[in-house]
């Protein structure tokens, strides 16, 4: 008898069940650049750096558009230096929208029509650039300020279980300033230059 129970317990073995592979889309940032003569690099991964994506939403009641204006922000919580740019608006109706987000196409459409977009005051309608200082000052492009320029290459779409991302190469050149009171109390507005910069970045729907 313990022969034959031996013999049926041995001939039942249990069957693992492996998942199937998730797919991730990879996503890695870093940024280069030129600011005010000094060379400027960050890395996802090194000193803390992370790409931060998000999107301000103005929403609105139909038939009036809702808008959304992306950016992506190379920061640290371990220093304050970083290097955001902001692009927008994308218009979209909130009230056909499931979760209140331009749709998949619109977003692409939008990006692949904004290849070298215009500056503009809060990436409105257009972009712009905030930089962070390593003493915490905030500099911002200025719409009015010219020669500047900007160019998104490489643009590609790619979704997994966390979202819907497109990735991009961002260059630009552009002036940033930044303005603070005297012991008088009168503003004065001081300015850097940003030269040859070169974000690889990704906007998240």
């Amino acid at each position: 008898m313990f022969a034959v129970g031996s013999l049926f317990l041995t001939g039942c073995p249990k069957h693992e069940v492996i998942p199937a592979p998730v797919e991730e889309v990879t996503l890695n940032a870093e940024f280069t650049g030129d600011i005010s003569g000094a060379t400027v690099y960050l890395k996802q991964g090194v000193q803390g750096y992370y790409l931060d994506v998000n999107k301000a939403k103005v929403i609105l009641p139909a038939p009036s558009p809702s808008s959304a204006v992306y950016y992506s922000d190379m920061k640290s919580g371990q220093t304050m230096v970083s290097v955001k740019v902001s692009l927008g608006s994308v218009l979209f109706d909130a009230a056909t929208s499931s979760d209140q987000n331009p749709t998949l196409e619109q977003l692409n459409n939008f990006l692949t029509a904004n290849l070298t977009p215009s500056y503009s005051a809060g990436a409105v309608s257009g972009f712009e650039v905030v930089y962070r200082d390593a003493i915490g000052k905030i500099w911002t492009s200025d719409e009015t300020f010219t020669p500047q320029d900007v160019e998104f290459t490489s643009l590609v779409q790619e979704s997994d279980a966390s979202g819907d991302y497109f990735k991009y190469i961002c260059t630009f050149n552009c002036t940033v300033f930044h303005t603070e009171l005297d012991n008088q109390g009168n503003p004065i507005t001081y300015q850097l230059p940003i030269q040859n910069a070169v974000l690889k970045g990704w906007f998240k729907r």
